[in-house]
């Protein structure tokens, strides 16, 4: 059993007699890692695993403490953070841009990891190859790309083996996807039927991964991204889940190994300013046809348009009309 573990199911323990304050429970958590925490937001486009766990821990019923309660201050403004979704050789399989506002709200921009830009310091090549866990680069190498093409400034980052997700998904006992034709993938291993399904495991990662044989490839995975997330975060905040202290200690355990974010990140003061209820809002940066560039298909991104873009949609002023997303029944390919 982990330190993290131990504290958690002592607070659960507890509370047997008094309410334990899940703040204090997130200090002595934050308190005790460094560099390896699992309350970080998770990268796989849209919104993330790890916002929505921070809301439910946060969330648990907890009235007035009887110990001292942790003075964590109000952010006066939104703060962005870089998510990096990995697949199991360690390559950036997503990315996301995430702004989180004041209020909780989340809005999330996906960048396809195909998109061709400008890697500082390396030239251009597609947005995967700015990191490779353990062989090429840095996350801030990473960082550094999506602020160059975007004109956002990123004040923290996480990377999220995407097995995690597929690890939550199996301990909410499974999230509903929707399909607009059957989907058979001997790559990813996907077999699913047209219409609603509820997947987990294997099944859900599956589902994360396939893009040979979707109308759009890689945009198309993208978009699914989106779609399964959206409903992962309804699964984990439903009210039964968020009662169900046991299970949220199994989310946590899920996350433990396969997320990590940058050292300077106060992982505490960041959960406070998340709500259970907040709204969510993802889309996808504007870009070109796929093309061949230097011996391999590549998205071009045009800087100044997805600057616009991306500024429009971050803003706290009206959406973008070309707004690219899941469809609002959200089946998708």
């Amino acid at each position: 059993m982990t330190d993290q573990e131990a504290l958690i199911r002592e607070a659960i323990a507890a509370e047997a007699d008094e309410t334990v304050d899940a703040r204090a429970v997130l200090a002595a958590v934050h308190a005790k890692r460094s560099r390896r925490r699992p309350l970080a937001l998770l990268a796989a486009a849209g919104i993330t695993v790890a916002a929505v766990v921070a809301a439910v821990v946060v969330s648990l019923p907890t009235p007035p403490a009887q110990t001292e309660e942790l003075e964590v201050a109000t952010p006066v403004e939104p703060r962005t953070v870089l998510l990096a979704g990995l697949d199991d050789s360690g390559r950036t399989d997503s990315v996301v841009l995430a702004r989180v506002g004041v209020d909780g709200s989340v809005d999330a921009v996906s960048l396809p990891r195909d998109s061709w830009l400008d890697i500082p310091g390396r030239g251009m090549g597609k947005l995967n190859s700015a990191y490779v866990a353990g062989e090429v680069g840095e996350p801030q190498d990473l960082v550094r790309a999506v602020e160059a093409v975007t004109g956002v400034r990123v004040d923290h980052y996480a990377t999220v083996d995407l097995a995690a997700v597929a690890a939550v998904s199996a301990v909410v006992g499974g999230v509903e996807v929707c399909l607009t034709a059957p989907a058979s993938d001997e790559y990813s291993g996907v077999d699913l039927p047209a219409g609603r399904s509820t997947v987990s495991g294997d099944q859900a990662l599956a589902f994360l991964r396939q893009r040979h044989g979707l109308p759009n490839s890689d945009l198309d995975r993208v978009v699914r991204q989106q779609a399964f997330l959206r409903s992962l975060a309804a699964k984990l905040l439903d009210p039964a889940v968020l009662r169900d202290q046991a299970r949220v200690t199994a989310v946590l355990g899920a996350l433990e190994a396969g997320v990590h974010t940058d050292p300077g990140w106060n992982l505490l003061a960041f959960t406070a300013t998340l709500t259970p209820n907040a709204t969510v809002d993802t889309t996808t940066v504007p870009h070109g046809q796929a093309t061949e560039v230097e011996g391999t298909y590549a998205l071009p991104l045009d800087p100044t348009t997805v600057r616009a873009f991306v500024a429009e949609f971050l803003s706290d002023g009206p959406r973008p009309t070309n707004q690219p997303g899941p469809p609002s029944d959200g089946c998708v390919n």
